[in-house]
């Protein structure tokens, strides 16, 4: 049996680095390196950065079920009848998973609103029911979830107790639901919303079978593994792993100051090593700023883009003039390329402030106390090792720290346009250039003319309600031609999946915006700043290497790093197969 969920997994490991870390460092001889450890992290996700996971949808149809199966949870309570009076939330390694009470309950009518709450701050939401399929009251709340209050993008669809089929939890049962589904989740599809088919019942059951042949076939018959292959799908697309690998940077930064703790016994190895440190910070800390900065323009002009969607939707009534909608979508349409083309430009003056921040930074460290004491005396090294650019081909493997130091200084520092040592380091560059240069390359990333409608999918299954509006390019005209013996219930029907249908289009155009600003953000942050940082870890390894003898303490913060080096690689190696 599989079934696991990545993000769980991610929490357990990173939880249990921050754990050893924290261990290793607070046993150690030096009161530095003791002061360190008190500044790890307790957990990879704190309260407040925690990924909430909710579970909402019909009565009864087992949401409690399959969130025991997902989390091995034996305190969750399951069975008939209403078993959810209210939420529930369980922290289950920096994830939060909130089982909620079903919706439209005629016995409890209060249950609604307990749900709605909780299914505000939801990152992931699974809205469950049954094989049975949507009756309209709950079909009334799922599209109010997906449409009104925009959850389609942050929702899963689950179909539960799939073995009360004919043919059970088949591919063919599984078919026939998702032809019956697509007209209730129009103008989404199954596909979608990631539309999984388990029994949780069977899962369940397997776990306490005695015969492993039995329980391998309850468990596929149960159709977890699929449905958390979907949820780990999400959570990739999503980007939710950028929300560990901040607490890993720092746990990274710790651990690289405490291996720096332990002194080479060279005060010139000691103060440049803390030098590139201060260096590697800056760096680091600008690398996280960057990211939440922009989030909150992004979110601002999302919601204003959504805004625009609802003005429209509330125009489509019995008594719509076609003109004056079809006029006015356009202008729509206008504000939002304005609003997106604003955006970019908000976005490039965000970043390049954090930048410009950067630049003053790294300049104060190399105009500090330390660096002009240390520099001459590393050209002095230098000269005393007897290196010089021309000798370094030849140059003998070097035995005592002087030497290495000296080698080390000129690899790092020679300038062969010069023929001459050149500011060591760059201490007080970016890049090798000033950092204004690299701020004036920020808008290649976000395109200046970047057209939200080119990837918004309007039509999505809405063409059967052509006798209300069509689709016409990127624009949308509104046929509302109303015949004396029109039905009346069926005309409002059609006005309702229209409005429906805009308030979608406009979600989806947000919805498209949102990723492209912050897949471009992201691509930004790692050009500009991850091959400084991997150039300022190249120097702190070389340095280190000079040591011959290292201390038991040395090697295990080593391993330490390396080993958080390896998971945060790891998380963006996961983000990129989305990128």
């Amino acid at each position: 049996m599989t079934g696991k969920f990545e993000i769980h997994e991610w929490a357990v490991r990173g939880n249990e680095l921050l754990e050893r870390s924290k261990e290793i460092l607070s046993s150690a001889p030096s009161e530095k390196v003791k002061s360190i450890s008190s500044r790890i992290p307790e957990c990879v996700l704190d309260s407040e950065n925690s990924i909430n996971l909710v579970f909402a949808g019909q009565y009864s149809a087992g949401k409690s079920s399959i969130l025991k199966v997902l989390t091995g949870r034996e305190d969750i309570a399951v069975g008939g009848g209403i078993t959810t009076e209210e939420t529930h939330s369980y922290d289950w390694n920096g994830i939060k998973v909130i089982d909620t009470p079903g919706v439209h309950t005629e016995l409890r009518p209060d249950h609604d609103e307990i749900t709605y709450r909780a299914i505000a701050d939801a990152d992931l939401l699974v809205f469950v029911t049954t094989n049975e399929l949507f009756d309209s009251h709950l079909a009334k709340h799922f599209r109010n979830l997906a449409i009104e209050r925009d959850k389609a993008h942050e929702m899963m669809l689950v179909i539960n107790k799939m073995r009360r089929c004919a043919k059970g939890n088949s591919p063919e049962a599984q078919n026939v639901i998702r032809e019956d589904i697509r007209k209730v989740l129009n103008p989404f599809s199954p596909e979608d919303l990631r539309t999984s088919f388990i029994d949780a019942e069977a899962a369940l059951e397997s776990k306490s079978e005695d015969d492993a042949d039995i329980s391998r076939i309850l468990w596929k018959k149960g159709g977890v593994d699929s449905f958390t292959e979907n949820l780990n799908d999400f959570v990739r697309e999503k980007g939710l792993t950028g929300r560990y690998s901040t607490t890993l940077y720092t746990l990274e930064q710790l651990l690289q100051e405490a291996l720096a703790s332990e002194s080479t016994g060279d005060k010139d190895v000691d103060a440049l090593e803390e030098l590139l440190l201060q260096r590697r910070r800056a760096l680091v800390e600008t690398q996280d700023r960057i990211p939440r900065a922009v989030e909150g323009e992004i979110q601002q002009s999302c919601s204003a883009i959504r805004h625009e969607g609802r003005k429209i939707s509330d125009m489509i009534n019995g008594s719509a003039d076609q003109k004056a909608v079809d006029q006015e979508l356009q202008k729509s349409q206008d504000r939002v390329q304005s609003i997106t083309e604003q955006l970019g430009q908000t976005v490039q003056v965000v970043i390049g402030k954090h930048m410009d921040d950067l630049e003053k930074r790294i300049d104060g460290i190399a105009n500090s106390e330390l660096a002009k004491e240390l520099l001459p005396r590393l050209e002095h090294r230098i000269e005393e090792a007897s290196i010089s650019p021309d000798t370094m081909s030849n140059l003998r493997k070097a035995s005592d720290v002087s030497s290495k130091l000296g080698e080390f200084l000129v690899r790092n520092s020679f300038k062969p346009n010069s023929g001459s040592i050149g500011e060591l380091f760059k201490l007080n560059q970016y890049s090798g250039t000033a950092t204004h240069n690299a701020v004036k390359a920020i808008g290649k990333f976000f395109g200046k003319k970047f057209k939200p409608w080119e990837a918004v999918k309007w039509t999505r299954n809405v063409a059967n309600v052509g006798r209300v509006f069509a689709v016409a390019g990127t624009v949308l005209t509104f046929v509302l031609q109303i015949k004396e013996d029109a039905d009346a219930a069926q005309l409002e029907s059609d006005l309702r999946e229209s409005r429906a249908a805009i308030r979608a289009g406009f979600n989806d155009a947000a919805h498209v915006i949102e990723m492209h600003y912050d897949q471009a953000t992201q691509t930004y942050v790692s050009s500009a700043l991850s091959s400084e940082i991997e150039d300022v870890d190249r120097q702190l390894s070389e340095l280190r290497n000079m040591q011959e003898v290292r201390s038991n303490l040395f090697e295990n913060i080593l391993a330490l790093l390396e080993e958080t080096r390896s998971l945060i690689q790891y998380l963006h190696s996961v983000d990129s197969q989305w990128g």
